[in-house]
């Protein structure tokens, strides 16, 4: 009986081991790559970004304003 619980703990033991190891190398694999992304890619200005998301929000209210009259007509047109 205590040669199954040995055999269990240490199962047990090198399932949790072999697990923290490749989550050890995951978080090292994912450091790597960042850093590697974040020397070779070029540096983006802040400005454009603001003004390219200001810009399409009012296009986007606009046009999501007319989606939804649409569909509300074609709903009263097939529900007569």
């Amino acid at each position: 009986m205590d040669n199954l619980i040995d055999q269990g703990i240490e199962l047990a033991v090198f399932g949790m081991g072999t697990v923290f190891v490749f989550l050890a190398l995951l978080v090292f694999a994912t450091k790597a790559m960042s850093s590697l992304i974040l020397r070779f890619e070029p540096e983006m200005s802040s400005g454009s970004v603001d003004t390219v998301t200001q810009n399409s929000n009012a296009t986007d209210k606009g046009r999501l304003v007319a989606i939804i009259s649409a569909a509300i007509a074609q709903h009263r047109h097939n529900n007569k």
